[in-house]
C-alpha cells in the first residue's frame, strides 16, 4: 500500500470512527458543512463579523471561551456593531481602555489592532469594487470543488487573492491558513490547517512536518483531492479531523476522546492506531 493510498485508508476510518462515536449534536453540525447549494456571500456587516471572529479564534486562543464571548453584546459593541465604516474610525487602544477586561480571552491585544485595520482595508475594498463579495467573486474561485479543473483553478486564484491581500496589507487574512479559513468560513470547499489538523495529518502521513507554507498546503490539497474521491465535502473532513484530533470546541461533538496532544500515543480504542495507520508511537524513534 503506498503512502498516499495509506493516508486515504486512515481517513476512511477516522471518518467511520467519527461516525460511531457522534454525540447528538454531530449531526447537526456536520448537516451544515456537507450541503451541496452555495451559500451567497454575506454582506459587508458580517464579513467583518467573520473577520473579527477568526482573529478572536486564533494564536491558542481557548476555543470553548471564545464561542461564548462572541455570542455576547460585549463583543458586538467593542467592535462597533461590526459596521465597517465605524469600526474603521476607532482607535485601538480606545476600545483596548474600555473593552479588553472583557475581551481578555483573545489572549493578545495585538489583535485588537488587526481587527480595526481589517476595517480599514474592508472599507477600501468596499468604495473601490462596491463590496467585499464583488471583490471575492472578481478571482472566481470555485465554492465546490467536485474535479480535477476545479482544484487547479482553486489554488491558482487562491494564490492571486493571497497576492492582492499582501499587495492590500491586509492583517492576518494574507497568511495562508488565515486565508484558507475564510474561505471555509464562507463555505467555499477549504480546510483550515491549524495546529490541530497538521498534528493529525502528521500522524496520518499525509505530511512529514507540521509547519512551513508548503506543508500547509500540501495538507489541505491531498483532503480536497480526497474529498473529490469520496464524494464528500473538505469542510467535513475539516471538522472531523478537528474533533478527533481533540479541539476545544470541536470534541464535543464526539462522545470519546481520541487523540493525545503529545506524542507517542497508546489509545487502544482508536482504529488508526489499532490498524497500523497512526505514526504517532513511531515519533519518538522517527526523530
Amino acid at each position: 500500500m503506498g503512502a498516499q493510498e495509506q493516508s486515504g485508508r486512515a481517513l476512511d476510518l477516522l471518518r467511520r470512527q467519527c461516525h460511531a462515536c457522534a454525540a447528538p449534536v454531530w449531526h447537526q453540525e456536520m448537516g451544515y458543512r456537507t450541503q451541496r447549494s452555495p451559500r451567497p456571500i454575506p454582506s459587508d456587516q458580517k464579513i467583518m463579523r467573520h473577520l473579527c471572529v477568526a482573529i478572536a479564534f486564533s494564536q491558542g486562543a481557548r476555543s470553548a471561551q471564545i464561542s461564548v464571548l462572541i455570542e455576547t453584546p460585549v463583543f458586538s459593541a467593542a467592535f462597533a456593531d461590526f459596521d465597517p465604516v465605524a469600526l474603521a474610525r476607532r482607535k485601538p487602544e480606545d476600545i483596548l481602555k474600555n473593552y479588553w477586561p472583557r475581551l481578555g480571552h483573545f489572549r493578545f491585544k495585538s489583535k485588537i489592532h488587526q481587527i480595526v485595520q481589517c476595517a480599514c482595508v474592508l472599507n477600501r475594498l468596499i468604495r473601490e469594487r462596491g463590496s467585499f463579495a464583488k471583490y471575492l467573486q472578481s478571482f472566481q474561485i470555485p465554492q465546490r470543488i467536485r474535479a480535477a479543473k476545479h482544484l487547479d483553478q482553486f489554488w491558482a486564484q487562491f494564490d492571486a487573492l493571497q497576492q492582492d491581500l499582501q499587495r492590500l496589507e491586509m492583517p492576518f487574512f494574507r497568511s495562508t491558513t488565515s486565508l484558507l479559513q475564510l474561505l471555509l468560513d464562507l463555505d467555499f470547499d477549504s480546510v483550515k490547517p491549524d495546529l490541530i489538523i497538521m498534528r493529525l495529518a502528521r500522524r496520518l502521513g499525509i505530511v512529514e512536518r507540521e509547519t512551513g507554507d508548503r506543508a500547509l498546503r500540501q495538507c489541505v490539497r491531498f483532503l480536497q483531492e480526497y474529498s473529490i474521491k469520496n464524494s464528500c465535502r473538505a469542510t467535513a473532513l475539516d471538522l472531523a479531523m478537528l474533533a478527533f484530533g481533540g479541539q476545544t470546541g470541536a470534541s464535543r461533538l464526539l462522545a470519546q476522546k481520541f487523540c493525545p496532544v503529545a506524542d507517542p500515543c497508546d489509545n487502544t480504542a482508536c482504529l488508526l492506531l489499532a490498524n497500523g495507520l497512526c505514526l504517532s508511537p513511531n515519533k519518538l524513534r522517527r526523530g
